[in-house]
């Protein structure tokens, strides 16, 4: 039996700062879940799930990666200095 078919199995949090992680992480299945992490203006951490949407996909059909995304700030969790 799958790992995601266990209602008992472990949840796995994974936290990186290599982007090239995110390229083997498949966000059409809906048991995997890709969140950012930021800050806001007053320095308060803020956490947002990304969502799959038509632009991410076009942008996926044009040749990007999910680390060619987040690396372009599309994803989130990316600091603007």
């Amino acid at each position: 039996m799958a790992i995601f078919g266990n209602p008992r199995q472990p949840i796995a949090f994974l936290t990186t700062h290599n982007p090239l992680v995110l390229d083997g992480l498949n966000l059409r299945d809906e048991r995997v879940r890709l969140f950012a992490i930021d800050r806001d203006s007053k320095g308060y951490t803020t956490i947002h799930r990304v969502i799959v949407t038509g632009k991410l996909l076009e942008k996926g059909a044009l040749g990007m990666t999910l680390s060619d995304l987040w690396v372009e700030g599309h994803l989130g969790g990316v600091p603007i200095l």
